[in-house]
């Protein structure tokens, strides 16, 4: 009872425009469902706004290391290992296929780790570092952040509300010093018509959406997601169909509500 009254006031400290229970469903959160099934101790935060998906904070086990794989979700993570007597903090950019638990390097065993997941194709970093050079890549955080005391702050700490409170602090001013009051990237327009029809879209409907060319949208992003819109709504309608499998639907309904051919198409 304690955790969730101070998750309250973690809210209601930092205020988010996209607070209405009818916005919230209708953002997809990323899952790498494997990952947390290997995970010990796993705790999540569910924010939903400043392009957050949410917060969350496990210890790596020996079984994640020899199990667990890396799936595609269209985001940003930035990830710490705490507890460290240095600084060891990574920013990992989107990932197209499948991975070994071995891409993220900063996992070790019995490593504490804590971390944010951005929106797909909405993530923000530190002075808008631009996201679409980080597909496939990563970078350590302290590269492109300046914000010492935060990093030490959430690296030292070992109360996961208070990690999130640190990173909250000094990430939403720089986010609103970023973007004037009430503008979001036309970006943020295309990605929510691909998510409010769970990826099932191709650039031609999406060009007639929102009044621009094929060629600018391919353009678009690319430059600002770093990948093309064809290869971002199939990640949306994976991350649906992973959303789909945790709800125990029959996977013969998951392949026709989601625009497969059939269920071995899905497959």
């Amino acid at each position: 009872m304690l955790a969730v009254l101070a998750m309250i006031d973690l809210l209601q400290r930092y205020g988010s425009y996209a607070s209405s229970p009818q916005e919230k469903e209708s953002i997809i959160i990323p899952k790498q469902p494997l990952m947390v099934k290997h995970a010990q101790g796993y705790e999540y935060f569910d924010y939903r706004a400043y392009g957050i998906s949410h917060f969350y904070r496990f210890q790596v086990t020996q079984e994640m290391l020899e199990t667990a794989t890396i799936v595609p979700d269209g985001t940003v993570d930035i990830v710490f290992r705490c507890g460290q007597d240095h600084l060891d903090a990574t920013c990992y950019g989107a990932v197209l296929k499948m991975h070994s638990i071995e891409y993220a390097s900063v996992f070790h065993l019995n490593d504490t780790i804590f971390g944010i997941r951005f929106l797909p194709g909405k993530a923000f970093l530190p002075k808008g570092y631009p996201i679409g050079s980080l597909t496939e890549s990563s970078v350590p955080l302290p590269e492109i952040c300046d914000n010492q005391a935060m990093m030490e702050g959430i690296t030292c700490s070992n109360d996961f509300k208070e990690q999130i409170e640190l990173f909250l602090a000094a990430y939403i001013p720089d986010y609103q010093n970023y973007y004037s009051p009430g503008v979001r990237p036309f970006s943020y327009r295309m990605v929510d018509e691909i998510t409010k029809v769970v990826g099932i879209i191709n650039v031609n409907e999406l060009s007639q959406k929102v009044g621009y060319t094929p060629r600018y949208i391919n353009q678009l992003f690319n430059k600002e997601i770093g990948l093309p819109p064809k290869t971002f709504s199939k990640i949306i309608r994976f991350q649906n169909v992973l959303l789909a499998l945790g709800k125990d639907q029959h996977i013969s309904t998951i392949a026709a509500d989601m625009g497969y051919f059939d269920q071995s198409h899905l497959l």
